[in-house]
């Protein structure tokens, strides 16, 4: 089993590796994903935070540390391009061979199936136009449906009718 200190280590290796400094970047731990391994923040020209799923430190060593590397070459193109995007382009691929990772934007799909199923959240609440009956069925309470259960419902419009008439339920 990995902890935040296994991921800090292996970030100040590849900092000497690569000549950045990765220290001022938040190292966080999700326990609410179910479809992917990582993931990689920006706020403006600056990495924001670096965010590995939970499930990922039980994971064999190969996919954590290629996961870690994963997200670490993201940060380090942020790092050394501030201006630019790249996403999974050339240039993040090149990174990826630089830090020793797979320059893939695919994760292990054996290691996603079981958390997704794990983590499924039932239906909660439905949403009904008046007008024309169509339904939407969300898990979490959204903007419009609290706006929809304080009588705003005329600030929202059906997609299929174009009424502004609807009912939310709770599941």
């Amino acid at each position: 089993m990995h902890t935040l200190d296994d991921v800090r280590r292996e970030y100040d290796r590849l900092d000497a590796l690569c000549g950045v400094n990765t220290r001022a970047v938040p190292l966080l731990v999700s326990t609410r994903a179910k479809k992917r391994l990582g993931s990689c923040k920006y706020s403006g020209s600056a990495v924001a935070g670096v965010t590995i799923s939970d499930f990922v430190f039980g994971a064999p060593d190969e996919v954590f540390y290629d996961t870690i590397r994963h997200e670490y070459a993201h940060a380090l193109v942020k790092l050394r391009r501030p201006r630019e995007r790249h996403g999974h382009d050339a240039v993040w691929k090149a990174a990826c061979l630089e830090v020793g990772c797979a320059p893939e934007r695919c994760c292990d799909p054996a290691l996603v199936p079981a958390v997704a199923e794990r983590r499924e959240e039932p239906d909660r609440y439905r949403l009904r136009c008046l007008g024309c009956g169509a339904v939407w069925i969300y898990k979490r309470r959204t903007k419009v449906l609290r706006l929809v259960e304080r009588g705003g419902s005329r600030y929202c419009t059906c997609p299929h009718c174009k009424g502004h008439r609807f009912t939310a339920e709770t599941l």
